[in-house]
């Protein structure tokens, strides 16, 4: 087991919305000199059995996790999964029931866009996601047919939370998630807290239903105030301060570059630790 070098609790790949194949995401890692990788892709674990495979030979010590969506009302709140379980009937269920819902949401969006005169193929969608479909690859196909001219203007004039062509998805809630998390072993980390308009308001709700931790340290720099700020949060809660880069390949207005590549963002190695104890002070390990 690895145990020196970067760390990066946050990657996606090509199983949900990122352009590198999971080989490809953990040999990249590698490059940079990451040995704890977490391959955390968007309510799917599809990825994970390929990223054990290539991290083998390479010394890396995959962390299996997951992203999970969900919802507020007018928000959405990522929610991390971190050692989780990943062959366990629950999240096979779980994930079985997310999948059928991005599909339905998915195709509504292309129909609404149809009828607005705004057409795209639903099978190039399909070809785009290669597997857990998401609004980024709606946004892609519309990008590709001309409609728009950047994945950020997809968003803007059609499928986001406000657009015309939005589709809600199937309801699962921050409180649902931790749970699920727990209830397979894994720890729950909030994403992201600080994007959009923000959901540290609801820490108080997500500690009592026993978060884990929050992500301080980003690939879209908080700045030394807001990460102190964050910092301080963790403490006075309890929770592990996390990070990483949130790597897909691509940003809203183009293809990511090696600024937020894995092991780009310094997260502190001994965060994982943490994480660890949490888990085995829980009772989650095992």
């Amino acid at each position: 087991m690895a145990t020196a070098g970067k760390v990066d609790l946050h990657t996606h790949t090509t199983c949900s919305d990122g352009r590198l194949t999971p080989t490809e995401l953990v040999r990249l890692a590698h490059r940079n000199g990451v040995s704890r990788l977490a391959v955390t892709d968007h309510d799917t674990t599809a990825g994970l059995r390929e990223a054990f495979a290539a991290a083998a030979p390479l010394g890396v010590e995959i962390i299996p996790g997951i992203e999970l969506g969900t919802d507020i009302p007018g928000n959405e709140v990522h929610v991390l999964g971190l050692f989780i379980r990943y062959d366990d009937p629950k999240v096979i269920a779980a994930l079985e029931r997310f999948q059928a819902g991005r599909v339905d949401r998915a195709k509504g969006m292309v129909d609404k866009l149809a009828a607005l005169g705004v057409p795209i193929s639903w099978e190039r969608v399909q070809e785009i996601a290669q597997g857990s479909v998401g609004r980024p690859h709606v946004a892609q196909a519309l990008l590709e047919a001309g409609h728009v001219t950047t994945i950020a203007e997809a968003f803007d004039r059609f499928i986001g939370r406000t657009g015309p062509a939005y589709v809600e998805r199937v309801k699962f809630t921050p409180e649902e998630a931790i749970r699920l998390i727990h209830e397979v072993g894994g720890v729950a980390v909030l994403a992201h807290p600080l994007e959009g308009a923000g959901v540290l308001h609801l820490l108080d709700g997500l500690v009592q239903a026993g978060l884990d931790g929050m992500e301080c340290y980003y690939y879209r720099d908080y700045g030394p105030r807001r990460q102190a700020e964050l910092l301080e949060l963790c403490r006075r809660y309890d929770l592990v301060p996390t990070g990483g880069s949130d790597y897909h390949g691509f940003t809203m207005s183009g293809l990511d570059g090696p600024t937020n590549e894995p092991g780009t963002v310094e997260v502190p190695p001994e965060c994982v630790d943490q994480l660890l104890a949490r888990r085995q002070r829980l009772g989650l390990a095992g």
